[in-house]
């Protein structure tokens, strides 16, 4: 696409006096401790919350569209997304039996106004307990014979009009009980299936809860209501795993940091250029922390993957810089690589930073300041190791002809 015919940025006007501004960024190392120093307190003194476990506030969907799709659940009596009610037994006779056993519990619930209501298996299938006991108060054929007899007396009904519905009676006076595998062909098997679950330990059933307005009631409930029943708040599950996630990749981050300082001092060898290289990306990414905590942002997952993703690319503009540091020649053209590589992605976060997705934003903000801190920060350790900016530069060897070329495409 370039021809033949090539150019040495070095030698563009604007890259030249670019570079010799870059010669101010040493004086202004003084005042970019102070900022650090200022960064680092304003971490301790602010009121923000350092992290944001909360999983909803990274949904894409419009508030408002979410409140009015809890109106509408409400409405409906949807189940509730967020409480789940647990049941754990050996096997399904003894779920059941603890299922009617916290039923008038969570009655009493619904009529405090606690909980709108709910939905238990022992609704569709008692136990076996319980369907004895209710076969043992049918009366037996002659007990109801003799209760027809005297309660037809006077009554214009036909002789054995009734006897249909003693047939009925005895026979589910001596039916065997139902249970959890002899519904596995009827309409209820669907509903069950829906509530309980076998697993390898035993049996759980998962009690849908709707309109929960007053979860400490619910969870005190809870706690009185025995072994093997317990409230599963899914919201809380979820920020605990996003919170278990976030030390875990802290930790790792912590071991990575030790073994990269370890990588670039077996890299360089001297201790001002592992300076030069390492100060930069440990000052920036204090700096987009800082900055991000005083505009009052809680960090949340992506936040840190963006700020991963920021270290790495001022890694790459800080071993860019102290490379290119042997010649101002060179200097110009790595300040032009870098530079038009710092200037291509801040314009691309920069326009994810717009998003109205939350976790696009969080990205975008996240990675715009820390490329704008990384460049500045690099270019400020570079120029305090040159020489005089002013000084006559040699000239260009041919072995650094396609030097430019190498820079960008590293970049």
């Amino acid at each position: 696409l370039l021809g033949d015919t090539t150019r040495d940025v070095a030698e563009l006007g604007w890259v030249h006096r670019a570079w010799r501004a870059l010669g101010w960024l040493p004086r202004l190392r003084t005042g970019a401790t102070w900022f650090c120093v200022a960064a680092l307190a304003s971490l301790f003194l602010s009121a923000t919350p350092y992290w944001d476990d909360d999983l909803s506030h990274l949904t894409p969907v419009d508030s408002r569209l979410l409140e009015r799709d809890r109106a509408l659940r409400d409405e409906l009596g949807a189940p509730d997304v967020r409480y789940l009610l647990v049941i754990d037994a050996a096997d399904g006779e003894s779920l059941l039996q603890r299922s009617e056993a916290i039923e008038p519990g969570l009655r009493a619930l619904v009529e405090a106004g606690a909980l709108a209501g709910f939905e238990l298996p022992s609704r569709y299938l008692p136990s076996t307990r319980t369907q004895q006991l209710r076969q043992s108060r049918l009366p037996d054929r002659q007990t109801l014979d003799r209760a027809l007899a005297a309660a037809l007396v006077g009554l214009p009904f036909r002789a054995g009009v009734f006897a249909d519905f003693r047939d009925d009676v005895e026979a589910a006076r001596t039916a065997r009980p139902l249970t959890l595998a002899t519904l596995g062909e009827t309409p209820l098997a669907a509903r069950l299936t829906s509530l309980v679950r076998e697993h390898r330990t035993g049996i759980s059933a998962q009690v849908s809860l709707t309109g929960v307005a007053d979860s400490a009631v619910l969870r005190a409930f809870i706690r009185k209501a025995g072994p093997g029943v317990r409230l599963l708040d899914l919201k809380q599950a979820s920020e605990t795993l996003a919170s278990a996630y976030r030390d875990r990749v802290l930790l790792a981050l912590g071991g990575a940091l030790v073994l990269l300082v370890l990588a670039v001092w077996f890299a360089l060898r001297r201790p001002r250029r592992v300076a030069r290289v390492m100060l930069p990306v440990l000052l920036s990414t204090l700096l987009v922390v800082a900055t991000l905590h005083a505009c009052g942002v809680a960090f949340n997952l992506f936040h840190l993957i963006a700020m991963i993703l920021g270290a790495g690319l001022g890694l790459d503009y800080a071993l860019f810089f102290e490379h290119g540091s042997h010649s101002p020649a060179a200097q110009r053209r790595t300040l032009h690589a870098v530079l038009v590589c710092a200037l291509a992605t801040a314009a691309v976060f920069g326009l994810l930073a717009t998003s109205s997705i939350p976790v696009l934003r969080a990205i975008g903000v996240t990675v715009t300041i820390a490329v704008v801190c990384n460049f500045f920060l690099a270019a400020m350790f570079a120029a305090g190791s040159r020489g005089d900016y002013g000084s006559p530069e040699p000239s260009l060897p041919a072995e650094l002809g396609s030097h430019q070329e190498t820079g960008l495409a590293n970049a």
